[in-house]
Protein backbone atom coordinates (compact mmCIF):
# COMPACT_ATOMS: atom_id res chain seq x y z
CA UNK A 1 0.00 0.00 0.00
CA UNK A 2 1.37 3.41 -0.92
CA UNK A 3 1.88 5.97 1.82
CA UNK A 4 1.82 8.92 -0.60
CA UNK A 5 -1.94 9.66 -0.29
CA UNK A 6 -1.68 9.56 3.50
CA UNK A 7 1.30 11.94 3.49
CA UNK A 8 -0.50 14.36 1.17
CA UNK A 9 -3.62 14.21 3.36
CA UNK A 10 -1.49 14.96 6.44
CA UNK A 11 0.17 17.93 4.74
CA UNK A 12 -3.23 19.30 3.71
CA UNK A 13 -4.53 18.97 7.26
CA UNK A 14 -1.45 20.72 8.65
CA UNK A 15 -1.94 23.45 6.09
CA UNK A 16 -5.48 24.04 7.30
CA UNK A 17 -4.35 24.03 10.90
CA UNK A 18 -1.53 26.51 10.28
CA UNK A 19 -2.78 28.98 7.67
CA UNK A 20 -0.75 32.03 6.77
CA UNK A 21 -2.23 34.72 8.95
CA UNK A 22 -2.68 38.09 7.31
CA UNK A 23 -1.22 40.98 9.25
CA UNK A 24 -3.24 44.19 9.26
CA UNK A 25 -1.04 47.28 9.21
CA UNK A 26 -3.05 50.26 10.43
CA UNK A 27 -2.10 53.82 9.64
CA UNK A 28 -1.26 54.42 13.32
CA UNK A 29 1.05 51.38 13.41
CA UNK A 30 2.83 52.62 10.30
CA UNK A 31 3.38 56.07 11.82
CA UNK A 32 4.60 54.66 15.15
CA UNK A 33 7.10 52.33 13.50
CA UNK A 34 8.37 55.05 11.18
CA UNK A 35 9.03 57.49 14.03
CA UNK A 36 10.67 54.77 16.09
CA UNK A 37 12.97 53.62 13.25
CA UNK A 38 13.66 56.93 11.52
CA UNK A 39 17.41 57.49 11.30
CA UNK A 40 17.21 61.29 11.26
CA UNK A 41 14.99 61.44 14.35
CA UNK A 42 17.17 58.98 16.27
CA UNK A 43 20.25 60.93 15.28
CA UNK A 44 18.64 64.13 16.54
CA UNK A 45 17.68 62.41 19.81
CA UNK A 46 21.31 61.35 20.30
CA UNK A 47 22.41 64.92 19.64
CA UNK A 48 19.86 66.09 22.21
CA UNK A 49 21.33 63.69 24.78
CA UNK A 50 24.75 65.15 24.04
CA UNK A 51 23.39 68.66 24.50
CA UNK A 52 21.77 67.72 27.82
CA UNK A 53 25.15 66.57 29.14
CA UNK A 54 27.16 69.47 27.69
CA UNK A 55 26.53 71.80 30.63
CA UNK A 56 28.79 69.60 32.77
CA UNK A 57 31.72 70.58 30.57
CA UNK A 58 30.84 74.29 30.55
CA UNK A 59 30.60 75.14 34.25
CA UNK A 60 33.62 77.44 34.11
CA UNK A 61 35.37 75.42 36.83
CA UNK A 62 38.79 74.28 35.69
CA UNK A 63 40.60 71.26 37.07
CA UNK A 64 42.30 71.91 40.42
CA UNK A 65 46.08 72.16 40.46
CA UNK A 66 48.27 70.71 43.22
CA UNK A 67 51.79 72.07 43.49
CA UNK A 68 54.75 71.72 45.79
CA UNK A 69 57.21 74.58 46.47
CA UNK A 70 60.48 74.65 48.38
CA UNK A 71 62.61 77.79 48.75
CA UNK A 72 65.68 78.99 50.60
CA UNK A 73 67.52 75.72 50.01
CA UNK A 74 71.02 75.64 51.53
CA UNK A 75 72.52 72.21 52.09
CA UNK A 76 75.42 73.68 54.09
CA UNK A 77 73.24 75.44 56.65
CA UNK A 78 71.72 73.82 59.69
CA UNK A 79 68.26 74.30 58.19
CA UNK A 80 68.32 72.88 54.62
CA UNK A 81 65.46 75.18 53.50
CA UNK A 82 63.62 78.29 54.57
CA UNK A 83 60.11 77.20 53.60
CA UNK A 84 58.28 74.44 51.82
CA UNK A 85 54.70 74.71 50.74
CA UNK A 86 51.93 72.39 49.49
CA UNK A 87 49.32 74.31 47.46
CA UNK A 88 45.92 73.55 45.97
CA UNK A 89 44.81 76.05 43.26
CA UNK A 90 41.37 76.44 41.72
CA UNK A 91 40.31 78.80 38.92
CA UNK A 92 36.69 79.64 38.08
CA UNK A 93 35.02 81.91 35.58
CA UNK A 94 33.16 84.93 36.88
CA UNK A 95 29.77 83.55 38.11
CA UNK A 96 27.70 85.83 35.86
CA UNK A 97 29.58 84.59 32.80
CA UNK A 98 28.93 80.97 33.73
CA UNK A 99 25.25 81.71 34.37
CA UNK A 100 24.79 83.18 30.88
CA UNK A 101 26.62 80.25 29.28
CA UNK A 102 24.49 77.62 31.05
CA UNK A 103 21.27 79.45 30.19
CA UNK A 104 22.33 79.55 26.53
CA UNK A 105 22.96 75.80 26.54
CA UNK A 106 19.53 75.21 28.08
CA UNK A 107 17.90 77.26 25.31
CA UNK A 108 19.78 75.26 22.67
CA UNK A 109 18.45 72.10 24.29
CA UNK A 110 14.87 73.38 24.03
CA UNK A 111 15.49 74.36 20.41
CA UNK A 112 16.58 70.81 19.61
CA UNK A 113 13.47 69.39 21.32
CA UNK A 114 11.26 71.53 19.08
CA UNK A 115 13.31 70.49 16.04
CA UNK A 116 12.71 66.83 16.89
CA UNK A 117 8.99 67.52 17.24
CA UNK A 118 8.97 69.19 13.83
CA UNK A 119 10.81 66.24 12.28
CA UNK A 120 8.33 63.81 13.84
CA UNK A 121 5.47 65.77 12.29
CA UNK A 122 7.16 65.64 8.89
CA UNK A 123 7.66 61.88 9.14
CA UNK A 124 4.03 61.46 10.22
CA UNK A 125 2.84 63.44 7.20
CA UNK A 126 5.08 61.44 4.85
CA UNK A 127 3.95 58.06 6.21
CA UNK A 128 0.25 58.92 6.18
CA UNK A 129 0.55 60.27 2.63
CA UNK A 130 2.21 57.02 1.51
CA UNK A 131 -0.50 55.04 3.25
CA UNK A 132 -3.12 57.05 1.36
CA UNK A 133 -1.25 56.21 -1.87
CA UNK A 134 -1.41 52.50 -1.01
CA UNK A 135 -5.18 52.64 -0.42
CA UNK A 136 -5.59 54.65 -3.63
CA UNK A 137 -3.64 52.01 -5.57
CA UNK A 138 -5.78 49.23 -4.07
CA UNK A 139 -9.00 50.95 -5.12
CA UNK A 140 -7.48 51.81 -8.49
CA UNK A 141 -6.90 48.10 -9.05
CA UNK A 142 -10.58 47.43 -8.36
CA UNK A 143 -11.51 50.17 -10.82
CA UNK A 144 -9.22 48.66 -13.47
CA UNK A 145 -10.80 45.26 -12.89
CA UNK A 146 -14.19 46.87 -13.43
CA UNK A 147 -12.83 48.55 -16.55
CA UNK A 148 -11.72 45.15 -17.89
CA UNK A 149 -15.13 43.71 -17.09
CA UNK A 150 -16.85 46.50 -19.06
CA UNK A 151 -14.40 46.11 -21.93
CA UNK A 152 -15.10 42.38 -21.99
CA UNK A 153 -18.86 42.98 -22.01
CA UNK A 154 -18.37 45.45 -24.85
CA UNK A 155 -16.30 42.89 -26.78
CA UNK A 156 -18.93 40.20 -26.26
CA UNK A 157 -21.68 42.53 -27.48
CA UNK A 158 -19.67 43.50 -30.57
CA UNK A 159 -18.74 39.89 -31.26
CA UNK A 160 -22.39 38.86 -31.05
CA UNK A 161 -23.33 41.48 -33.62
CA UNK A 162 -20.38 40.42 -35.76
CA UNK A 163 -21.53 36.79 -35.66
CA UNK A 164 -25.06 37.75 -36.61
CA UNK A 165 -23.82 39.89 -39.47
CA UNK A 166 -25.01 43.23 -38.07
CA UNK A 167 -21.53 44.25 -36.96
CA UNK A 168 -18.26 44.81 -38.79
CA UNK A 169 -14.63 43.87 -38.38
CA UNK A 170 -13.55 47.42 -37.53
CA UNK A 171 -15.82 47.54 -34.49
CA UNK A 172 -14.55 44.13 -33.39
CA UNK A 173 -10.94 45.34 -33.65
CA UNK A 174 -11.82 48.41 -31.59
CA UNK A 175 -13.38 46.18 -28.93
CA UNK A 176 -10.28 43.96 -28.87
CA UNK A 177 -8.10 47.05 -28.40
CA UNK A 178 -10.29 48.14 -25.47
CA UNK A 179 -9.70 44.79 -23.77
CA UNK A 180 -5.94 44.99 -24.40
CA UNK A 181 -5.74 48.55 -23.07
CA UNK A 182 -7.71 47.51 -19.98
CA UNK A 183 -5.18 44.76 -19.28
CA UNK A 184 -2.38 47.30 -19.66
CA UNK A 185 -4.12 49.59 -17.17
CA UNK A 186 -4.41 46.68 -14.71
CA UNK A 187 -0.67 46.07 -14.97
CA UNK A 188 0.00 49.77 -14.40
CA UNK A 189 -2.25 49.76 -11.32
CA UNK A 190 -0.31 46.80 -9.93
CA UNK A 191 2.93 48.67 -10.53
CA UNK A 192 1.58 51.68 -8.61
CA UNK A 193 0.55 49.44 -5.73
CA UNK A 194 3.96 47.79 -5.46
CA UNK A 195 5.68 51.16 -5.66
CA UNK A 196 3.43 52.64 -2.95
CA UNK A 197 3.86 49.58 -0.69
CA UNK A 198 7.65 49.56 -0.81
CA UNK A 199 7.84 53.33 -0.47
CA UNK A 200 5.76 53.03 2.71
CA UNK A 201 7.87 50.14 4.02
CA UNK A 202 11.04 52.15 3.42
CA UNK A 203 9.69 55.11 5.41
CA UNK A 204 8.74 52.73 8.21
CA UNK A 205 12.27 51.33 8.31
CA UNK A 206 10.82 47.84 7.80
CA UNK A 207 13.54 45.20 7.14
CA UNK A 208 13.27 43.46 3.73
CA UNK A 209 12.50 40.09 5.33
CA UNK A 210 9.44 41.63 7.01
CA UNK A 211 8.06 43.22 3.83
CA UNK A 212 5.64 40.36 3.21
CA UNK A 213 2.67 40.12 0.87
CA UNK A 214 0.61 38.92 3.83
CA UNK A 215 0.58 42.49 5.14
CA UNK A 216 -2.85 43.96 4.59
CA UNK A 217 -3.99 47.57 4.71
CA UNK A 218 -7.12 49.36 5.84
CA UNK A 219 -9.83 49.59 3.16
CA UNK A 220 -10.98 53.05 4.17
CA UNK A 221 -9.82 55.96 6.28
CA UNK A 222 -11.75 58.10 8.71
CA UNK A 223 -11.40 61.86 8.82
CA UNK A 224 -12.52 64.90 10.75
CA UNK A 225 -13.78 67.97 8.92
CA UNK A 226 -11.78 71.18 9.18
CA UNK A 227 -13.52 74.53 9.36
CA UNK A 228 -11.92 77.71 8.05
CA UNK A 229 -12.26 79.20 11.53
CA UNK A 230 -9.96 76.45 12.82
CA UNK A 231 -7.38 77.34 10.21
CA UNK A 232 -7.54 80.99 11.24
CA UNK A 233 -7.49 80.35 14.98
CA UNK A 234 -5.17 77.37 15.31
CA UNK A 235 -2.69 77.57 12.45
CA UNK A 236 -0.77 80.37 14.14
CA UNK A 237 2.61 80.44 12.52
CA UNK A 238 4.44 81.25 15.74
CA UNK A 239 3.04 78.07 17.34
CA UNK A 240 4.79 75.77 14.86
CA UNK A 241 7.69 73.70 16.30
CA UNK A 242 10.07 74.96 13.61
CA UNK A 243 9.36 78.57 14.56
CA UNK A 244 9.56 77.84 18.29
CA UNK A 245 12.90 76.16 17.71
CA UNK A 246 14.19 79.33 16.03
CA UNK A 247 12.90 81.37 19.00
CA UNK A 248 14.91 79.19 21.37
CA UNK A 249 17.93 79.59 19.10
CA UNK A 250 17.49 83.36 19.27
CA UNK A 251 17.36 83.22 23.08
CA UNK A 252 20.50 81.09 23.12
CA UNK A 253 22.26 83.62 20.88
CA UNK A 254 21.20 86.42 23.25
CA UNK A 255 22.70 84.59 26.23
CA UNK A 256 25.89 83.79 24.34
CA UNK A 257 26.13 87.49 23.47
CA UNK A 258 25.73 88.40 27.14
CA UNK A 259 28.35 85.80 28.02
CA UNK A 260 30.81 87.35 25.58
CA UNK A 261 30.17 90.83 26.95
CA UNK A 262 30.48 89.62 30.56
CA UNK A 263 33.95 88.30 29.86
CA UNK A 264 35.19 91.79 30.60
CA UNK A 265 34.74 90.74 34.23
CA UNK A 266 37.77 89.00 35.76
CA UNK A 267 38.05 85.27 36.35
CA UNK A 268 38.80 84.25 39.93
CA UNK A 269 41.63 82.08 41.22
CA UNK A 270 41.80 80.58 44.72
CA UNK A 271 44.97 79.19 46.33
CA UNK A 272 44.97 77.26 49.60
CA UNK A 273 48.26 76.07 50.99
CA UNK A 274 50.02 74.60 54.02
CA UNK A 275 53.46 75.96 55.02
CA UNK A 276 56.44 74.37 56.67
CA UNK A 277 59.20 76.66 58.04
CA UNK A 278 61.31 73.79 59.24
CA UNK A 279 59.14 72.67 62.13
CA UNK A 280 56.43 70.85 60.13
CA UNK A 281 53.30 71.92 58.24
CA UNK A 282 51.97 73.96 61.09
CA UNK A 283 50.89 77.03 59.14
CA UNK A 284 48.14 77.65 56.59
CA UNK A 285 47.56 80.37 54.05
CA UNK A 286 45.25 81.37 51.24
CA UNK A 287 45.44 83.60 48.22
CA UNK A 288 42.79 85.09 45.93
CA UNK A 289 43.67 86.37 42.46
CA UNK A 290 41.78 88.04 39.64
CA UNK A 291 42.49 87.45 35.95
CA UNK A 292 41.81 90.64 33.99
CA UNK A 293 41.07 90.20 30.27
CA UNK A 294 43.57 92.67 28.87
CA UNK A 295 43.18 91.00 25.44
CA UNK A 296 39.42 91.63 25.49
CA UNK A 297 39.43 93.80 22.33
CA UNK A 298 40.98 90.96 20.34
CA UNK A 299 39.26 87.82 21.62
CA UNK A 300 35.88 88.82 23.10
CA UNK A 301 35.10 91.53 20.55
CA UNK A 302 35.31 88.80 17.91
CA UNK A 303 32.87 86.61 19.87
CA UNK A 304 30.48 89.55 20.28
CA UNK A 305 30.46 90.20 16.54
CA UNK A 306 29.92 86.50 15.85
CA UNK A 307 26.86 86.37 18.13
CA UNK A 308 25.43 89.57 16.66
CA UNK A 309 25.72 88.01 13.20
CA UNK A 310 24.13 84.84 14.57
CA UNK A 311 21.14 86.85 15.78
CA UNK A 312 20.71 88.37 12.32
CA UNK A 313 20.93 84.91 10.75
CA UNK A 314 18.18 83.54 13.04
CA UNK A 315 16.02 86.61 12.37
CA UNK A 316 16.12 85.92 8.63
CA UNK A 317 15.50 82.25 9.31
CA UNK A 318 12.32 83.12 11.23
CA UNK A 319 11.06 85.26 8.36
CA UNK A 320 11.66 82.37 5.96
CA UNK A 321 9.83 79.93 8.22
CA UNK A 322 6.81 82.22 8.51
CA UNK A 323 6.65 82.78 4.75
CA UNK A 324 7.06 79.10 3.82
CA UNK A 325 4.52 77.84 6.34
CA UNK A 326 1.95 80.45 5.37
CA UNK A 327 2.25 79.31 1.76
CA UNK A 328 2.05 75.61 2.70
CA UNK A 329 -1.01 76.12 4.91
CA UNK A 330 -2.84 78.09 2.23
CA UNK A 331 -2.00 75.55 -0.46
CA UNK A 332 -3.12 72.62 1.74
CA UNK A 333 -6.36 74.37 2.69
CA UNK A 334 -7.36 75.37 -0.85
CA UNK A 335 -6.49 71.93 -2.26
CA UNK A 336 -8.52 70.33 0.54
CA UNK A 337 -11.46 72.62 -0.24
CA UNK A 338 -11.37 71.89 -3.98
CA UNK A 339 -11.15 68.11 -3.52
CA UNK A 340 -14.03 68.27 -0.99
CA UNK A 341 -16.20 70.01 -3.59
CA UNK A 342 -15.29 67.43 -6.23
CA UNK A 343 -16.22 64.55 -3.92
CA UNK A 344 -19.50 66.16 -2.93
CA UNK A 345 -20.42 66.83 -6.56
CA UNK A 346 -19.65 63.24 -7.51
CA UNK A 347 -21.74 61.81 -4.67
CA UNK A 348 -24.70 64.10 -5.36
CA UNK A 349 -24.83 64.05 -9.17
CA UNK A 350 -22.12 62.44 -11.24
CA UNK A 351 -22.09 58.90 -9.79
CA UNK A 352 -25.75 58.06 -10.50
CA UNK A 353 -25.90 59.79 -13.88
CA UNK A 354 -22.67 58.21 -15.16
CA UNK A 355 -23.83 54.74 -14.13
CA UNK A 356 -27.24 55.32 -15.73
CA UNK A 357 -25.66 56.61 -18.96
CA UNK A 358 -23.39 53.58 -19.23
CA UNK A 359 -26.21 51.10 -18.59
CA UNK A 360 -28.63 52.74 -21.03
CA UNK A 361 -26.01 53.03 -23.75
CA UNK A 362 -25.11 49.34 -23.48
CA UNK A 363 -28.77 48.39 -23.80
CA UNK A 364 -29.22 50.75 -26.74
CA UNK A 365 -26.15 49.29 -28.49
CA UNK A 366 -27.48 45.75 -28.12
CA UNK A 367 -30.72 46.94 -29.75
CA UNK A 368 -28.78 48.66 -32.52
CA UNK A 369 -29.93 52.16 -31.52
CA UNK A 370 -26.41 53.60 -31.02
CA UNK A 371 -23.07 52.81 -32.58
CA UNK A 372 -19.91 51.50 -30.92
CA UNK A 373 -18.27 54.91 -30.56
CA UNK A 374 -21.15 56.19 -28.44
CA UNK A 375 -20.93 53.07 -26.27
CA UNK A 376 -17.18 53.51 -25.79
CA UNK A 377 -17.73 57.20 -25.01
CA UNK A 378 -20.34 56.35 -22.36
CA UNK A 379 -17.99 53.84 -20.76
CA UNK A 380 -15.15 56.35 -20.79
CA UNK A 381 -17.33 58.96 -19.10
CA UNK A 382 -18.27 56.43 -16.45
CA UNK A 383 -14.69 55.28 -15.84
CA UNK A 384 -13.22 58.78 -15.98
CA UNK A 385 -15.71 60.03 -13.41
CA UNK A 386 -14.72 57.21 -11.06
CA UNK A 387 -11.04 57.88 -11.72
CA UNK A 388 -11.53 61.57 -10.97
CA UNK A 389 -13.42 60.65 -7.81
CA UNK A 390 -10.56 58.41 -6.63
CA UNK A 391 -8.01 61.13 -7.40
CA UNK A 392 -10.10 63.66 -5.47
CA UNK A 393 -10.29 61.30 -2.49
CA UNK A 394 -6.52 60.83 -2.58
CA UNK A 395 -5.94 64.58 -2.75
CA UNK A 396 -8.52 65.14 -0.01
CA UNK A 397 -6.75 62.85 2.46
CA UNK A 398 -3.23 63.96 1.53
CA UNK A 399 -4.07 67.64 2.05
CA UNK A 400 -5.88 66.78 5.27
CA UNK A 401 -2.70 65.07 6.45
CA UNK A 402 -0.74 68.20 5.53
CA UNK A 403 -3.11 70.28 7.67
CA UNK A 404 -2.52 67.86 10.56
CA UNK A 405 1.09 68.99 10.65
CA UNK A 406 0.14 72.62 11.24
CA UNK A 407 -2.95 72.19 13.40
CA UNK A 408 -1.49 69.42 15.59
CA UNK A 409 -4.79 67.52 15.33
CA UNK A 410 -5.56 63.92 14.43
CA UNK A 411 -7.57 64.49 11.25
CA UNK A 412 -6.92 61.22 9.40
CA UNK A 413 -7.00 57.88 11.20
Amino acid sequence: MSYLPKIMLLLIMLGFRNPVHAQLLTIKDAVDQAIQNNAQINQMRSQLNQKKAEWRTQTGISSPEISYMKEGIDNKAADPFQEQRLTVSQSVDFPLTTSYRLKALKEEEKAMEFSIREEERKVKVAVKSRYVEVIYALHLQKLRDQQLKLATELYNAVYTQFETGTGNGMDLTRAELQVAESNNDIDDARRQLHQARYSLFKLMGLPPENQKYSIEFMDTLKSNAVEISQITALAVLTDQPAYKSSEREMEAANYFLKEAKSNILPDIRFNLYKQDYGTGYNFKGFEVGLSFPIWYPLEQKGRIKMNLARQQEIGWKQKGIRSDMKQQIEHAWHSYEVSSSTIKRYDETIRSKAEKLQTLTMSAYRLGEVDLLNLILAQQIYLNSQQRYLSALREFYIQLVELERFLDLELVY
